[in-house]
Formats: C-alpha cells, sequence, structure tokens
C-alpha cells in the first residue's frame, strides 16, 4: 500500500520514538544473523500491534457528547461512539493507530446536515480491547457495528479503515450501503509490507521470512490484500479523498484507486498531507454535499 522509498510510511515507525527504533533495528539485526525465520516471525508481530494514539484535546468536547456503547469482535469488545437521534445513518472508521476521535471534525457537520453518526475504535485502537488488530478485523468490526445498529447509509473510512470498507464491498457477503468515502487509501498490503521491513532493517531473507509468516497467519498471501483490487468490485458511489503531499500513501495510489472504481469521483487536497484532510473544513464540506447528493431521502 505505497511507493517512492522515500515515502513510504515516514522514515520512523508509527508511534515509536527514533531512539526505540534504534534500539530494535540494532536487536533484529542480531536475530536476523540467528534465524531469519524468527526475524520474520517478530516482525510480523510487531507489524499487527498498533501503537495508541491519545485523544486530541480538540475532539475530547465531541467524544463526551457521544453515546457510547460497544459490539464484540473476535472476542473483543469495541467501543463505539454515537451521535444525533434520527435521520440516515453514517459509519465511520479510523486508520491504523488511530481511533474514532480523529472523526471529531466531521460530528457537527453531519449532524447539522441531518445524519445519525457512529464511529468505533477497531480491536487494539483506542477505548477497545485486544493488543493487536489486521485488516479482517476491521472489516468485521464494521460488520458488527451494522449488525447491531442497523442499516447505514454511507460509510466514511481514513487510511486502513477504507480498505476495509472495500474488502467489505467487494466481499462474497457485502452489506448494502448507498455511498462510501475513501480517505488516503494505500495501494495495498504489499506496499506497507515492504516499508515496514525497511523501516526495522530487515534484510531480503528476515523480509521474505515475514511475508510467508504474513500468509500463514491469515491464510493469504499479501497480495490478496490490495485495494486498488477490491475496487474492481466495488460498485457503491464513493468519493476518492487524497492529498498529493500524502507521506503515508503517495497520491498515485488514490488515482490509481479512483480509476479502478467503477462509480467514483476523486477529490483532491494540496499540503494537508495523510491526516489532515480529516480536519479540513472545506473537504469536510465536499464530503458532506457527496453524501447528500446520495442520501435516498436527503435530510433537512
Amino acid at each position: 500500500m505505497l511507493e517512492r522509498r522515500t515515502s513510504k510510511l515516514g522514515r520512523t515507525v508509527p508511534g515509536m520514538s527514533p531512539r526505540t527504533q534504534r534500539k530494535l533495528k540494532q536487536s533484529l539485526a542480531v536475530t536476523q544473523r540467528i534465524s531469519s525465520r524468527l526475524a520474520g516471525r517478530l516482525a510480523l508481530e510487531l507489524f499487527l500491534t498498533p501503537p495508541r494514539r491519545k485523544t486530541d484535546a480538540v475532539d475530547i468536547p465531541v467524544v463526551e457528547l457521544a453515546q457510547r456503547g460497544s459490539v464484540e469482535v473476535h472476542g473483543h469488545r469495541v467501543a463505539t461512539y454515537e451521535w444525533g437521534d434520527t435521520g440516515p445513518l453514517v459509519l465511520m472508521l479510523h486508520g491504523w493507530g488511530s481511533h474514532a476521535a480523529r472523526f471529531g471534525s466531521f460530528v457537527g457537520p453531519l449532524c447539522a446536515a441531518g445524519y445519525r453518526v457512529i464511529a468505533a475504535d477497531a480491536p487494539g485502537h483506542g477505548a477497545s480491547a485486544g493488543r493487536q488488530s489486521n485488516l479482517p478485523e476491521f472489516r468485521d468490526t464494521l460488520r458488527a457495528v451494522i449488525a447491531t445498529h442497523g442499516p447505514v447509509e454511507s460509510l466514511i473510512a481514513h487510511s486502513l479503515g477504507a480498505g476495509a470498507c472495500l474488502m467489505l464491498l467487494a466481499g462474497t457477503d457485502p452489506v448494502e450501503v448507498r455511498s462510501l468515502v475513501a480517505l488516503g487509501v494505500p495501494r495495498d498490503i504489499d506496499y506497507v509490507l515492504d516499508s515496514f521491513a525497511e523501516m526495522i532493517g530487515l534484510g531480503p531473507r528476515a523480509n521474505t521470512a515475514f511475508r510467508t509468516a504474513f500468509t500463514e497467519r491469515f491464510g493469504l498471501k499479501p497480495s490478496d490484500f490490495s485495494a486498488t483490487q477490491l475496487a474492481l468490485l466495488v460498485t457503491v458511489p464513493t468519493m476518492v479523498v487524497h492529498d498529493r503531499t500524502d507521506e503515508i500513501a503517495p497520491y498515485e495510489h488514490g488515482e490509481e484507486l479512483a480509476a479502478n472504481l467503477p462509480h467514483s469521483i476523486l477529490h483532491t487536497t494540496t499540503g494537508l498531507g495523510h491526516s489532515g484532510p480529516l480536519r479540513d473544513p472545506a473537504t469536510i464540506d465536499a464530503i458532506v454535499a457527496f453524501l447528500r447528493g446520495r442520501t435516498k431521502s436527503s435530510p433537512a
């Protein structure tokens, strides 16, 4: 899910200090000399363990206004947050190492437009239980929230969360929604794995072992988790939002995704990076307008 070597997931492991990352690379360098297979397995455990991000101060008041709840995903209690009493339901899902509160800037505009809004912390994120997570668990979080809270009109998701939406909508048992907004989606897991391997200093043999461990864990090759390939099977009208200066998923990833989606528009931003669009009023207004144009009975 990424491109130019200088832009791959930045240069540091998300949520890890440079000092800790240096020590990790040194430890893995020793491990690789002893056993590439062991190094690959350790890398997978690290890869599947998200950092816990604190809620930004600006989002705390919005979270405090939410009706709190939970659903169960693979034995984990997953936290949910709901705003608004009536109207078409919009479900939002964050990216890796993030949490539901990152969508705080969306809540006011969506509720003002007449929507009911719900967001969730994926397993291992935010206030949800669990230490690790993965893309299928993100997808199953969406499915669990929909099963509990009723039909969803629209999905809004960022980064890995948007990849989970594509997986859900392209699957053999897709849910029915009227629209999708996908922000900052990396191209595929292959790109993400290569980026992570580079950041933690895996050599070629350990990187191969890392990928083998991934396949053994999930029963699928990394190449099977491709947002751009899943997009070919998604018929829902989709707004792809991507920034030209995205430091995680290069802009061409958004272009490819939009080109592969049968019914899509590409909304381009500049200078906001990977997460900036989540705070950008103009982008949020454009998203609300897109949803309203595809709502069965447009809210007042």
